[in-house]
């Protein structure tokens, strides 16, 4: 590292500095580094990031009349992600990403966001990367498993899959070859309950941790190989669909982060 009037401000030199003692922490310091990019939302204030006007800075893409907004007076912050407004169809969605397709898994793109679900029942959730921002879900469905994505890594809870209705499971796709589903155990969602889910790209492969609703990391995955291809862009994602109608179901957002080396 450079002095104080010289600083190197840079991932590269904070894994010099580190060593492989404190490896464990560079994913989490790097952000404030200069050879990082890092996005992140708290969803504070009145008005939605970029815009006075939903969905803001984001994009959506939804069947009908699925929404992203902010809410009002919630402690840290919140915004909500609906299928519908009000009760919606079999198969309504919603999905929220950033606009354009800014990270790659060769530059050891993360995200991490923080949700809770009104209902648990009858419903499907993504959240990680995927390649495009106008799919009705990377994921089609898990039980097949088929994917609407060529490229994507991304936690999925889907509630018709008959082989694991109730569990998060994650979920890969390179260049439309399906990579081997990781279905952990020990965890599981509840209604109302924040939990944070997090995805992790070493080029073409990935991991996937999750954390409870106080942030403790309860479980990280085995590498996930040829999860997606690291030379695709891609984009943060968050997606909510209905399994049957006629039906509400909401998510709460608490953050949005996201991160990648320059190089």
């Amino acid at each position: 590292m450079g002095s104080i009037f010289q600083p190197d401000l840079t991932a590269h030199a904070l894994s010099k500095l580190a060593g492989d003692d404190w490896r464990v922490l560079i994913p989490y310091l790097e952000r404030n580094m200069l050879d990082v990019l890092y996005f992140h939302d708290d969803f504070l204030g009145d008005e939605m990031r970029g815009s006075g006007v939903a969905p803001g800075i984001y994009e959506t893409v939804t069947g009908s009349d699925g929404a992203f907004v902010l809410l009002a007076d919630k402690i840290n912050g919140e915004a909500e992600l609906s299928a519908s407004v009000g009760t919606g169809a079999d198969t309504e969605h919603c999905g929220v990403s950033l606009p354009e397709l800014h990270f790659k898994g060769d530059q050891n793109c993360t995200v991490a966001v923080r949700l809770s679900i009104d209902d648990i029942t009858t419903v499907k959730v993504e959240v990680g990367f995927t390649d495009a921002v106008g799919d009705a879900g990377a994921v089609d469905a898990l039980d097949t498993p088929t994917a609407r994505a060529d490229d994507a890594a991304v936690w999925v809870r889907d509630t018709a899959d008959a082989g694991n209705a109730t569990g998060w499971q994650a979920f890969g796709v390179s260049n439309t070859g399906l990579a081997t589903k990781i279905e952990p155990t020990g965890f599981t969602a509840a209604n109302g309950t924040f939990e944070t889910l997090m995805v992790a790209l070493d080029h073409g492969d990935a991991r996937f941790y999750h954390f409870d609703a106080d942030g403790v990391l309860d479980y990280s995955s085995p590498v996930m190989t040829a999860a997606c291809r690291g030379t695709i862009a891609l984009v943060p994602w968050v997606f909510v669909q209905l399994r049957t109608g006629t039906i509400d179901r909401n998510l709460n957002i608490d953050f949005i982060s996201a991160w990648q080396r320059r190089t």
